[in-house]
């Protein structure tokens, strides 16, 4: 296996939505027991179980919709030409014992060419909160495939964690997933009821939330999320923005 560095901003936007630095851990802190899912949301490498039969692949949060069939089309600028990331949703595989949907963003150059290849796997608990129990990952350049990586719940001591909240509230704080040293990313809820207006549209209550990473640290990516389509703006600030163009259900 070809080991990554930590997913760049720029793409990286869709990945744990779609997938950052958080707090480090005291390492003579003891191992967190066990503790059920959905509730509490999990927190940086504290193991949770997850019950199958809670979960479902009809991932109808308002603030995180995956509908098999669905498409988000996402643009960014950049100097080097336009970057575009294509999200498009299907049948998953099980991971955990639990039934996924799978999120693949499909990233590309201005002239096409592929750069990463993306694939994050979710499902719904029964409060409504959207779990990521893993990713899978290529990275290409020049047409070339340059790393492979990625991470699944319950192999190599990895935990599941939530990508969207059932009822996001300013201040709430969850993990996104933890793998050790490939994935450790954390949000934090820093605005509710938002106005963002993008290509696609112009959307009212909207959420955002911050994505950290102690693998990345001193970076801040801020996530928008409006109701009925999901993420709409990624950013690390006005020079380093993602919007959505498009968005397409089944």
């Amino acid at each position: 296996m070809v080991h990554l560095q930590p997913l760049t901003l720029a793409l990286a936007l869709t990945v744990s939505l779609l997938a950052g630095p958080g707090t480090a851990r005291s390492a003579a802190a003891p191992t967190p027991a066990p503790t059920p899912a959905p509730s509490p949301l999990p927190q940086g490498d504290q193991p949770v179980r997850l019950d199958p039969a809670d979960f479902t692949t009809r991932v109808d949060n308002p603030y995180l919709p995956l509908p098999v069939g669905g498409r988000w089309n996402y643009l960014t600028v950049g100097p080097d030409g336009d970057i575009r990331t294509e999200v498009t949703v299907a049948v998953g595989p099980t991971v955990a014992g639990v039934a996924t949907v799978a999120a693949r963003a499909l990233t590309t150059d201005a002239g096409g060419g592929v750069i990463k290849d993306l694939t994050g796997w979710y499902a719904q608990d029964s409060t409504g909160n959207v779990w990521l129990l893993g990713e899978s990952a290529r990275d290409y350049v020049d047409g070339a495939l340059t790393g492979v990586d990625g991470w699944r719940a319950g192999a190599e001591g990895a935990q599941p964690g939530v990508a969207m909240a059932a009822r996001p509230v300013a201040g709430q704080r969850w993990r996104i997933g933890h793998s050790r040293g490939r994935f450790e990313d954390s949000a934090r809820v820093l605005g509710v009821g938002e106005q963002v207006s993008v290509a696609a549209g112009a959307y009212r209550d909207v959420v955002e939330i911050e994505q950290t990473s102690p693998l990345q640290r001193g970076v801040r990516l801020h996530r928008f999320y409006a109701p009925q389509v999901g993420l709409v703006r990624s950013e690390t600030g006005a020079a380093d923005r993602t919007d959505l163009v498009a968005f397409r259900g089944p």
